[in-house]
């Protein structure tokens, strides 16, 4: 385990430390900042300029794995016009596959450690009044992700933390746009995510989000209730259409430093087969 994560952060350090040294480099603005405080599974685009790193972490009943882990570092920066920039890449580890005795003909996936797709793009934060503000945001999933057989079944196993992204999590091109409208209100905050996934490659399914997050600011700490739902035009098996997600998400709001702590589960039936529970958590630094 510790191989593997030091296997895990020394990788990521490369990869990413352009990505992040851009985004801080552009200079930090809170002209657009809202008080509403960041969802665990939703998107994360506001006008806040912000810089994290997630853990999620998924208990799976064997086959293929026992769990999957998902590190994902982001990023963003917006400017006094409300104009932005983001970024983030994902990268997971699965653990307790099957070994040779339990699966002799090696017809199920084996443990692996594989990178997501580096996604990047633009985002503009419009308040349309103090207590509510639009986000519009256009961005491209780079193919960076780790190609075969191990690799794509670790980045599926492990997105369920954030099934919002699903699109990072196979080897192939997609533009990435959304609109999501945030409501802050008497220590009341709602966000709510409508987007759409365009696979550009033939084996890219185009996917659709449509997501709401609640919650009460308490002024330490705020918790919110969040429900993913991601459709797809083709299915995802066993004759479905979407899939959804509802996590509960515990964030502490510090001036800078804004750590969270997540719980969830997938609703549907065939999905809890496969996934007991998955926990997240992270911090976010705030400029």
């Amino acid at each position: 385990m510790e191989v593997i994560m030091i296997r895990i952060l020394d990788c990521s350090a490369v990869r990413v430390g352009l990505l992040v040294a851009t985004l801080v480099g552009l200079g930090a603005s809170d002209a657009h900042a809202q008080r509403a405080p960041d969802m665990a599974t939703l998107d994360r685009g506001d006008g806040i300029t912000k810089l994290g790193v997630d853990l999620g972490f998924t208990f799976l009943n064997f086959p293929p794995y026992e769990s999957a882990l998902r590190l994902e570092i982001y990023g963003q920066v917006v400017t006094k016009s409300g104009l932005g920039f983001y970024g983030a890449l994902p990268l997971a580890s699965s653990f307790g596959a099957a070994d040779d005795a339990e699966d002799p003909l090696d017809l199920l996936p084996d443990n692996a450690t594989a990178f997501g797709n580096l996604e990047v793009g633009g985002l503009y934060v419009t308040n349309v009044s103090p207590r509510f503000a639009l986000v519009f945001r256009g961005g491209l999933a780079l193919p960076t992700a780790t190609s075969g057989r191990d690799a794509a079944a670790t980045l599926a196993y492990a997105t369920f933390p954030r099934m919002t992204d699903l699109a990072l999590a196979s080897d192939a091109w997609y533009v990435r746009l959304g609109i999501s409208p945030l409501l802050y209100v008497d220590r009341l905050f709602f966000r709510a995510d409508l987007g759409f996934d365009i696979g550009m490659d033939d084996n890219a399914n185009e996917l659709l989000r449509l997501n709401v997050g609640v919650g009460y600011d308490f002024g330490p700490v705020a918790a919110g209730l969040e429900l993913a739902n991601l459709g797809t035009l083709d299915d995802f098996g066993d004759d479905e259409d979407f899939i959804h997600t509802l996590a509960f998400t515990l964030r502490f709001m510090g001036e800078q430093f804004q750590p969270f702590l997540s719980v969830g589960a997938p609703l549907d039936d065939s999905r809890r087969d496969a996934v007991e529970v998955f926990i997240a958590g992270g911090i976010q630094i705030v400029p």
